[in-house]
């Protein structure tokens, strides 16, 4: 009776020791699985761009901005990310210098877009680092603005017109001299005919345009004047020919005086570019009044007219008024900025189930003895050995763990909101407008 006694502890103890020992075997897989995960995250990128290389126009702005370079759907905390990135970059940006008509320079302006080159962007979460690789071109050609036609007297020598301040070409580089092509122009014949203006770019794009040039009759002068034709700029700010007359006195030197006897075409001739070539968005200039406001009287008139002789008026000396233009202004609107941004919505939360077996359990001591026949068997020999008794009942013996139930929702974020910007197309300027003549004794016209 004794060596049963012993032999069913020793099962029982066997049976506690093989528990605990798979116990401590499923611990070590818990740990080791956990580390895995954990290594797993470690290696993961948080900081992931769409795209590693932007191509720009030269002109336009580029972004230092992370959030316009992140991808959404790969990276971690989108808000952090943008919160805590660090930005470095080599970006040269372009000085404009303003100068005035003798040359000075008056002012110096930053923009806002970088010089043509290659550069990069680097950016810094943490002890992440990624990089966007910038490369600025400049492709796009001049674009010309000229009148559809000009006016010049017949006989006038087209190879000394001043076509560069006639014509302007604006461009984000700096332009070369036009090219006058007037070759299909005859100077010496009253009609209309076909005139090309090219320019480039120091980068070498090209832009041509056709204007008409109407050679027409001069003007009938007297003693003293000659026919002129002059670059002049309407109440719009556009340029445009006047055939007109002036007294040999006030011609200015971008005044094209006319023959009075046939000249040769050249074909193809160089103008400036210096006072006709703007950069977009600046200021290109104000016309400036042409001829001397000084006048001097005609001798004729005045050293030998007498009280009896009749006098003649000579209209030399410009009437002038300034005309002010506001600036020309529109307004761009800029689409808000936004992310799509996925998250987990918890339908029901994750719970663990108690799970129930029938053991037989000694009354006395509560002595478990499992479940089955071989349970009812030990416990009648521990009920022979001690005298107690035993019966049926529900033990719990683990739990069943339930996972929660969950569903993906994407949610629009807005990383810059929508907004209008008032952009300049033309700055304000003030003109000088001839309104008519007068003489010296007081007469207009």
């Amino acid at each position: 009776m004794e060596n049963k006694k012993e032999n069913i502890i020793d099962k029982y103890l066997n049976t506690k020791k093989k528990k605990i020992i798979a116990g401590c075997v499923a611990g070590v897989l818990v740990i080791g699985c956990a580390g895995a995960v954990i290594l797993n995250t470690s290696s993961s990128k948080e900081l992931v761009l769409a795209s590693d290389e932007v191509k720009a126009e030269f002109g336009q702005r580029v972004s230092t901005n992370i959030a316009d370079y992140l991808d959404a759907n790969k990276s971690g905390d989108v808000d952090k990310i943008i919160k805590d990135t660090k930005e470095k970059d080599d970006l040269k940006y372009v000085t404009v210098t303003n100068k005035d008509e003798n040359g000075n320079v008056v002012s110096k302006e930053e923009k806002d877009y970088p010089k043509v080159g290659n550069y990069t962007i680097n950016f810094t979460y943490k002890k992440e680092k990624q990089s966007i690789k910038v490369t600025v071109k400049d492709t796009t050609a001049p674009e010309i603005k000229a009148p559809d036609s000009i006016d010049v007297i017949q006989y006038t020598d087209l190879s000394t017109f001043n076509f560069g301040e006639l014509l302007q070409a604006t461009d984000y580089s700096d332009v070369k001299d036009w090219k006058i092509d007037t070759a299909k122009v005859d100077v010496n014949t009253i009609g209309t005919y076909d005139l090309k203006v090219t320019i480039q770019d120091k980068y070498k794009n090209k832009a041509s345009k056709k204007l008409k040039v109407n050679i027409v009759h001069a003007p009938e002068v007297a003693e003293g004047e000659v026919a002129v034709t002059e670059v002049v700029t309407d109440e719009n700010g556009n340029k445009k020919t006047v055939v007109t007359k002036k007294a040999s006195s006030e011609v200015s030197k971008n005044d094209a005086v006319a023959s009075t006897s046939p000249v040769s075409n050249k074909g193809t001739v160089n103008s400036s570019s210096s006072a006709s070539a703007a950069k977009p968005t600046t200021n290109s200039g104000t016309s400036k009044p042409s001829g001397n406001n000084t006048s001097s009287s005609n001798s004729s008139n005045s050293s030998s007219s007498s009280k009896g002789d009749e006098h003649k008026h000579n209209y030399n000396i410009p009437i002038t008024k300034t005309v002010h233009h506001d600036a020309v202004t529109k307004v761009v609107h800029h689409d808000a900025v936004t992310r799509q941004e996925t998250y987990t919505v918890v339908d029901k939360e994750a719970y663990d189930e108690p799970v129930y077996e029938t053991h037989v359990v000694c009354k006395v001591c509560g002595q478990d003895f499992g479940k089955g026949s071989e349970a009812s068997l030990n416990a009648g020999d521990h009920s022979a050995i001690t005298g107690h008794s035993y019966h049926s009942t529900k033990v719990q013996a683990g739990t069943k763990h339930h996972d929660a139930v969950t569903h993906q929702e994407t949610k629009t974020v807005v990383v810059t909101p929508a907004y209008d910007e008032t952009v300049v197309v033309k700055q304000a300027y003030d003109e000088t407008v001839t309104t008519g003549y007068k003489c010296l004794c007081g007469a207009t016209k």
